[in-house]
């Protein structure tokens, strides 16, 4: 059975010139051949044939033919044009509604057809030019006046249609323009934008005159960044115009229903021979009427041929008519799919001697020569050879697809045995599942082909298994990172872990607390109280604890996995200890490469350090990733002796709830640790600070001073806010909405050290706040352990309700200046001198007088001084 069995080959062997529909028998043919899809159907019917018309009243427009070359976006203008100027030929028409639809504007123009090429003249000058020679032809004699001598080119529009009218009062005229966008492109700015304020002139007129324009371009340009800069003038066409789009599915239709027709026996040949082969490949099933409709071209062919940006000019209805044109005659494999995948093109554009101009693609084409020779005399695996062949030229196709011919984007294993239909005699016999066999094939292919140019040529992504061919990779990096990986220590491992680490645990290597120490300030959220607690964290082991000073609350540690240090934990309360291991081989060969990478980059220099920079970045990303994952199975967490897998401390914890964590996201690795962490030292925070309060909402010491001025205004008569009223409840400063302090354990100790003075003594401030031996200040610290910004929330209260006198080095305050007081810098009240009593007077009826009233309770104090 042979391929011309199996298809109705219609060949396209040239390309077609717009003007080849101003021949009537020409024009014939152009329109019995084209075939129209449902979709191209749809935007003929509803929208190029409605903007045609004039005989109902419309917002006419002028229209743009969207499309690649070799499309079809000539033969389709080709054949509106013709339709429009020979009534007889809507008839031709080969589907039934766009033929009905058409016979509307059928016969009903005059054509002007012209293509603009190589030319330094204006647009207008061009058109003008046209429509003058045209009219001649018609009868019609009229000239346009000079660019210079008009303000308005509607204005000439509707003498020049006065005229046509004249001779022809029931006909409409059409102006037919191919590759516009090109002749825009050669523009300069000033001249463009003359050709685009042109350009609207005749859209406009489109709506008001029996004048009508469609013009072909290769983009969208009202979306084309190339026109950015004259955005405005691009808008204003575009209210003007309307696009047709030529899209994929119609360039496909035409290929099945043009190119390779088939009567309904052949499909149903097709159809068995293609069932054959569905095991092998993903998703060949599913697609199978597609595979059908296009055989023997792959459907991914299409696809990716119209993603070679570089080669855009090439016609891919000719390129596969020429293919089809060699294999007509050629037996169909029984053995495998038989289909033409997009590798093949290689040869065809390896052969054009124009290309190799093109500095990108001659290196493409260069490296792509040299693997497949490589491959072709040193393939380690005969058998496989062909398929490596294919492989590498399917690569060298896929590097023009990118844009970038040195960005990291390929093909993955899977992808390629899809998109080529690849074949290995003998897959289906290896097991119950030949589609992973044959990937499994595919993927030796690669492995191979690597081997044998020793890494060079071609590379794979790690992180997401693409391969492509890697142009700048002459010199074998990849073999250099192996061999330096071969002579690393447990040091420079251990180097390499806490450097993923850093990433994870969002603290920076340039800024520890202690310089020459991997020692960071870090805090831990204390939820019972809605706090924050101070404390460190170690890349390293206990060894080091004293140089961090002050001492804080807790010290958290990630020991080294390779090569731990000795020390001997003491089982303190305060310390957490982090460890990692046994590492798997997956994850020991990731680092190994980091640190080899990373290594190579510090002492290499130029172009070669950059190189080794990204693969030690692309290895921390593969390396960040497994420590994400392993987070759960492979750490042991150590707190007062108790060594337990980090999910055995989770059990019965509900951690996302403790850490508000997206119930939706996965758990940053710092969130497990902070949570861990916290589960640890939670009954030390408790012991630590027994009597600490509790907020009802977090807030944390970034937010301490905030909330504390939150709460001094409050207290000085500010509407009350939510963060502000937490903080007042948590120090027990309120009574329902009243501020009354003599209830607060917190603001009793205090009153408790004045009530201890004789009458007129004061209460210093460092009678008050106590500095601890770890060098931080707070209010009661063997139980309350109140920060200074809270103390001074206390003794604010104490001021409103006329308990104390607040001294500070310059003034005091009592409660007539609470208002002065609430706006005084936190540091200056923070750094108060002393308390002292009012005048002491019995006052308990005239106190209740002023709460009945609403006012500060200590007002009547200072009334009776």
């Amino acid at each position: 059975m042979k391929y011309g069995d199996l298809i109705q080959f219609d060949p396209i062997e040239t390309v077609v010139q717009l003007r080849d529909a101003s021949d009537s028998d020409h024009a014939r043919q152009l329109v019995e051949s084209f075939v129209i899809s449902r979709d191209l159907a749809e935007r003929l019917i509803h929208l190029v044939i409605p903007q045609l018309q004039f005989t109902s009243p419309s917002d006419n427009k002028g229209l743009l033919v969207v499309g690649n070359y070799g499309t079809g976006k000539s033969h389709l203008m080709a054949v509106i044009s013709a339709i429009a100027e020979r009534e007889d030929l809507y008839a031709a028409v080969t589907r039934t509604d766009v033929r009905e639809a058409a016979a509307q504007v059928a016969g009903r123009f005059h054509v002007v057809r012209t293509e603009i090429g190589s030319t330094e003249m204006p647009l207008r000058e061009i058109l003008t030019r046209e429509l003058e020679a045209r009219l001649v032809e018609l009868g019609i004699q009229y000239r346009f006046p000079g660019a210079d001598q008009v303000s308005s080119n509607k204005r000439c529009f509707e003498e020049m249609m006065s005229a046509f009218h004249g001779r022809y009062p029931d006909h409409g005229l059409l102006l037919v323009v191919d590759e516009l966008l090109d002749f825009l492109r050669s523009r300069r700015d000033q001249q463009l934008i003359l050709d685009l304020n042109f350009l609207r002139e005749l859209g406009e007129s489109c709506t008001s005159l029996r004048l009508r324009f469609i013009a072909g371009v290769q983009e969208a340009i009202f979306d084309s960044q190339r026109f950015s800069y004259v955005a405005d003038s691009v808008r204003r066409v575009k209210d003007r115009f309307e696009q047709v789009l030529i899209a994929r599915t119609d360039v496909q239709f035409v290929v099945a229903e043009r190119l390779l027709r088939k009567t309904p026996d052949q499909r149903a040949r097709i159809r068995v021979h293609l069932k054959r082969f569905t095991r092998l490949y993903g998703r060949l099933g599913e697609r199978l009427d597609e595979y059908v409709s296009l055989f023997p071209v792959h459907p991914d062919y299409i696809a990716t041929f119209e993603r070679v940006a570089a080669v855009e000019k090439r016609e891919i209805l000719k390129t596969l008519s020429l293919a089809m044109d060699g294999m007509i005659d050629e037996e169909v494999p029984e053995s495998e799919p038989g289909l033409i995948a997009y590798d093949s093109y290689w040869s065809t554009l390896r052969a054009n001697p124009a290309f190799r101009t093109l500095p990108d693609i001659r290196e493409i084409i260069d490296c792509s020569e040299v693997l497949e020779s490589r491959v072709r005399n040193a393939y380690t695996r005969p058998p496989y050879r062909p398929m490596a062949i294919r492989v590498i030229r399917a690569l060298s196709v896929h590097r023009l697809t990118t844009g970038d011919i040195h960005s990291p984007i390929g093909a993955t294993a899977s992808e390629l045995r899809d998109s080529l239909c690849l074949y290995q005699p003998g897959v289906e016999d290896m097991g119950n599942e030949p589609a992973e066999d044959l990937l499994a094939m595919v993927q030796t292919v690669l492995r191979e082909i690597h081997r044998t140019v020793s890494g060079q040529f071609i590379t794979e992504n790690s992180r997401n298994g693409q391969y492509y061919l890697d142009i700048g990779k002459t010199h074998d990096f990849d073999a250099r990172i192996e061999a330096r990986a071969e002579t690393l220590d447990d040091e420079h491992l251990d180097r390499a872990y806490y450097r993923a680490l850093l990433g994870l645990m969002d603290v920076s290597e340039d800024q520890p607390y202690v310089t020459g120490f991997q020692i960071w300030e870090h805090d831990l959220v204390w939820r019972e109280r809605n706090t924050t607690r101070p404390g460190y964290l170690f890349f390293g082991a206990p060894n080091e604890r004293s140089t961090a000073a002050p001492p804080r609350d807790f010290y958290v540690y990630f020991l080294q996995p390779f090569g731990p240090p000795r020390f001997r934990d003491e089982q303190k309360a305060d310390e957490v200890f982090f460890r990692f291991g046994p590492a798997g081989d997956g994850f020991r060969t990731t680092l190994t490469r980091f640190a080899a990478a990373n290594a190579l980059a510090k002492q290499s220099a130029g172009a070669h350090k950059a190189i080794y920079g990204n693969k030690a970045q692309e290895s921390l990303g593969a390396l960040t990733e497994l420590l994400r994952e392993q987070m759960f199975g492979a750490f042991r967490v150590t707190h007062e002796g108790r060594n337990r897998k980090v999910k055995t401390w989770l059990r019965g914890q509900q951690l996302r709830q403790r850490t508000g964590a997206n119930p939706h996201r996965r758990m940053s690795f710092r969130a497990v640790v902070d949570g861990i962490s916290e589960i640890c030292l939670e009954s030390r925070f408790r012991d630590t600070a027994p009597e600490y309060p509790s907020f009802g909402v977090l807030i944390t010491r970034q937010r301490r001073e905030q909330a504390a001025r939150g709460a001094l205004a409050m207290i000085a008569g500010q509407r009350p806010a939510h963060e502000p009223q937490a903080v007042l409840k948590g120090l027990e400063l309120l009574d329902g909405e009243t501020i009354r302090p003599d209830k607060s354990r917190y603001a009793r100790f205090i009153l408790d050290a004045l009530a201890a003075r004789k009458a007129g003594q004061v209460v210093r401030r460092e009678e008050l706040i106590t500095e601890t031996a770890d060098g931080v200040e707070y209010l009661d610290p063997a139980n309350r352990r109140l920060e200074p910004e809270w103390v001074v929330v206390v003794l604010a209260a104490l001021v409103h309700s006329g308990h104390i006198l607040l001294s500070l080095s310059n003034r005091k305050f009592d409660a007539l200046s609470l208002t002065a007081l609430a706006t005084t810098p936190l540091p200056d009240l923070i750094a108060f001198r002393y308390i002292v009593p009012p005048k002491d007077w019995n006052l308990p009826a005239i106190t209740a007088l002023f709460e009945l009233v609403g006012l500060p309770s200590g007002v009547a104090k200072q009334l009776t001084r």
